[in-house]
């Protein structure tokens, strides 16, 4: 498989799936109930957590269950075995969005209203205090796909990786066969070299249970919500998997 191909047509998916919910979300705020004195509390209180799960939800439903049946796929040619795993992986999915990727929703809705709120402040200072805060909210939700480009590029890029590894660790961990892990890099001059060293990492192989050491931390896989923001965001890396073999070069199953 060809993960820099893929990886740019799963990005292009979560970039529109991001556009598409904060277009949503933008246009759905009360502008009638604005004004100078309480716009942001009237953003802060329709830019919830909830909307900005949902937006996670889809990518990972788009990306994860797509990729996860990739290498669950690969995996079934080696063993000769038929596993059901949408099911399954959706509830892997659901479950890792309301514990390890809680403080990426909490992020970004974050980022979003501080986003929205300085880009408001900002043009009442250069417009005067008599400028209606309405009509710059409407300015703005309606150029949202360039008010918030930037940002929903990085976020599709980390989410792509965080997604695509996250499902392919949960697939390896169904197979029966006893594997390994091996990093995949992006070899190109935007791939993070010191500290991170994700170039260095390329080919390293590590059991499927235990971390990479990477930039001085312990991560299960590329994109690993858990690792620092260092060795997560634009992140392009990946991974595939390795049979473990007998002396007699025979599979090695689980027991």
């Amino acid at each position: 498989m060809n993960w820099t191909k893929q990886q740019r047509i799963y990005e292009r998916k979560a970039y529109r799936i991001i556009q598409d919910h904060i277009q949503k979300i933008l246009n759905n705020i009360p502008l009638n109930n604005t004004s100078g004195v309480t716009f942001e509390y009237l953003i802060e209180g329709n830019i919830t957590e909830d909307k900005i799960k949902a937006m996670y939800i889809e990518i990972y439903k788009t990306i994860g269950l797509d990729y996860g049946n990739k290498i669950n796929n690969q995996l079934e040619k080696i063993t000769k075995a038929n596993i059901l795993f949408n099911d399954e992986l959706l509830k892997e999915i659901l479950l890792f969005l309301s514990n390890e990727g809680g403080q990426r929703i909490f992020s970004v809705r974050s980022t979003l209203i501080e986003t929205l709120i300085e880009a408001i402040k900002q043009q009442i200072a250069n417009q005067g205090s008599l400028v209606s805060v309405r009509d710059i909210i409407y300015n703005i939700v309606s150029k949202s796909a360039t008010f918030y480009k930037w940002q929903a590029l990085r976020i599709a890029r980390t989410e792509t990786t965080t997604a695509a590894n996250f499902a392919a660790i949960t697939a390896a961990k169904k197979s029966n066969l006893v594997l390994e892990k091996q990093w995949i890099s992006t070899q190109d001059d935007r791939t993070r070299i010191i500290p991170y060293d994700h170039l260095d990492m390329n080919g390293i192989k590590q059991d499927l249970d235990k971390p990479f050491f990477v930039g001085g931390e312990n991560i299960l896989y590329p994109g690993d919500a858990q690792a620092s923001a260092g060795n997560t965001i634009n992140c392009r890396c990946t991974v595939s998997f390795v049979p473990k073999r007998d002396k007699d070069g025979n599979l090695i199953r689980k027991i």
